[in-house]
């Protein structure tokens, strides 16, 4: 007769490894968007492998557009304002700038050592790509949360290859753009003068100003480089030993001087783009000229 034995035997059966995955967030801060304003920040991403036995593990992240939405292969990402208004940014690995490339997924191998832990963290790179005053002030975000944002897999040799996916926590990219404005001045060139300046020589200068929509500001304008000068009627352009008095007005009739203290600031409302002020100049009547060029500089300011 044969008997059959059923055994079982004491030893289970051997553990897979298991990962986690963590992101941390990317906070700019407060950030002006002026233009050739720099805006980076950095954060980590961090893996988390266990395996009873000594081992290496390969995992493979996966970043998506996050909620804020994204170009083409993710270049750009989006950061989104209430508005709905987007600011460009991107997530790199290795550094800033377009050399580093776009972050849409990465491989890492983690060493764990019998029965202990092993990790790696990783530094990611996030940088502003765009700024300027067309952009509003206010928040910015975007949230990478789900698979179709932030995912990982582990087990595998490569992110080519099938694996089963898992998910990894919400992680945010935020920003606070303050309000900002941005100038660009002329020059005021009164031309060729006569040895006596009988009557008054007029000239204009443009001032453009943007500043972030909404923002109220006031342009100023300094005294210039003449000695003495208290008056914003007779700043003076010098030529070696010689002066000329001239003033700088905000209206065409010169009577309404241009200076730094108030009420003789201008003022406006930022629209986001350029707004246009012109500076009236006037050399006053009755002096005397030598031969040469006459300068002065005088600083404009906006205060925001």
């Amino acid at each position: 007769m044969l008997a059959l034995i059923w055994a079982t035997s004491g030893v289970s059966p051997a553990r897979a490894a298991t990962c986690d995955a963590v992101v941390s967030d990317f906070n700019f801060g407060s950030v002006t968007l002026r233009s050739g304003a720099v805006n980076r920040t950095s954060g980590t991403l961090r893996i988390t492998c266990s395996d009873p036995l000594l081992s290496v593990v390969g995992v493979c992240v996966r970043f998506g557009p996050g909620s804020g939405g994204a170009g083409a292969n993710n270049n750009p990402r989006y950061l989104r304002h209430g508005s709905g208004a987007a600011l460009p940014y991107q997530l790199r690995l290795g550094g800033y700038g377009t050399g580093f490339g776009t972050l849409n997924e990465t491989f890492l191998s983690v060493t764990t050592l019998l029965g202990s832990t092993g990790t790696v963290t990783v530094p990611i790179y996030a940088e502003i790509l765009e700024a300027g005053t067309s952009f509003d002030a206010g928040w910015y975000e975007s949230v990478f949360s789900g698979t179709s944002n932030i995912e990982m897999s582990y087990g595998v040799l490569s992110c080519d290859l099938f694996a089963q996916s898992r998910p990894v926590p919400d992680f945010r990219v935020t920003a606070n753009a303050v309000s900002s404005c941005e100038l660009d001045v002329g020059t005021m060139n009164f031309g060729n003068l006569p040895s006596l300046a009988l009557g008054p020589v007029d000239a204009v200068a443009p001032i453009d100003v943007r500043c972030t929509e909404g923002t109220n500001y006031t342009v100023s304008l300094g005294l210039g480089d003449g000695v003495g000068v208290t008056d914003p009627a007779l700043r003076r352009m010098t030529n070696g030993l010689s002066t000329l008095a001239y003033g700088l007005y905000r209206d065409p009739s010169r009577t309404q001087v241009w200076g730094a203290l108030p009420g003789t600031r201008a003022t406006g409302v930022g629209s986001g783009s350029n707004q246009r002020y012109n500076v009236y100049g006037r050399i006053h009547a009755g002096q005397t000229t030598v031969l040469g060029t006459y300068t002065d500089n005088v600083v404009v300011t906006v205060n925001y």
